[in-house]
């Protein structure tokens, strides 16, 4: 992290935005970091969108339990943190919340996913970048 970055983000809100799988938990540690370096106050954003009803209960629980295991990290460290359990698209909701938060930064995380997978299925880190008013971290 350089000095410019920290300094543009210095003290902003910084929003976390992941799916708890194991491939983010480097942008989960980054986004804890980068908020106590920049005394910032850390949101987290879990999107929920089931593709049918009955999975929704399990997603909800599941997204639940990911939000608690983040913010007591973020609070061991001594942040003020909010989770947000969010329905909806990942692309729209994950943007519409950095808006709505005024978010000075958006952390996202890569799933790894390769070129053909992105054309396939589309990247949520890929079109976060493309399409947010405010800068945006992505974590490998």
């Amino acid at each position: 992290m350089d000095e410019t970055s920290e300094g543009q983000i210095q003290g902003r809100n910084l929003l976390l935005a992941t799916d708890g799988k194991p491939h983010s938990i480097k942008a989960i540690r980054y986004a804890i970091e980068m908020a106590v370096l920049t005394s910032s106050k850390l949101f987290v954003v879990y999107v929920v969108s089931p593709k049918n009803e009955s999975e929704k209960t399990e997603l909800i629980k599941e997204g639940m339990a990911k939000l608690v295991d983040i913010k007591n990290l973020a609070l061991d460290r001594g942040l003020e943190v909010t989770t947000l359990l969010e329905g909806g698209s990942p692309y729209q909701t994950i943007l519409a919340t950095a808006e709505r938060i005024k978010a000075g930064a958006i952390i996202v995380g890569t799933s790894g996913k390769t070129a053909l997978d992105r054309v396939l299925i589309g990247s949520v880190s890929e079109y976060v970048v493309r399409n947010s008013g405010c800068t945006v971290i992505v974590v490998k």
